[in-house]
């Protein structure tokens, strides 16, 4: 089963749902996406700061940071973790589509 997992608010609260929802699906077999949009694109490179965002989400987890929403919140490329990459709401709608559960987080 595939996941989508939608952040979009920076809380703390809503990172560890993300990391929490993640690390159960990983360990039952099924593939997960985290598309951050909005404010919570700031996570990805808060955490990182922190030294926590690089290592939390479970192998095989793919984030995904809004592109637009990066930029208007000062968020670049060479901000992301390592395995992070930019995406668009375009392929959210995508995802969307092909992912068999979604959920909204924030």
């Amino acid at each position: 089963m595939k996941f989508l997992l939608v952040a979009s608010t920076d809380s703390q609260t809503t990172l560890r749902a993300a990391i929490g929802l993640s690390t159960a699906s990983i360990s039952r077999g099924h593939e997960v996406l985290v598309f951050f949009n909005e404010d919570s694109v700031r996570l990805l490179r808060d955490g990182r700061d922190e030294g926590g965002l690089e290592s939390p989400f479970p192998w095989g987890t793919s984030l995904l940071a809004c592109r637009t929403s990066a930029r208007e919140r000062g968020v670049g490329e060479a901000d992301l973790p390592e395995g992070a990459r930019m995406s668009s709401l375009a392929e959210l709608v995508d995802l969307l589509e092909e992912c068999d559960r979604a959920v909204f987080l924030g």
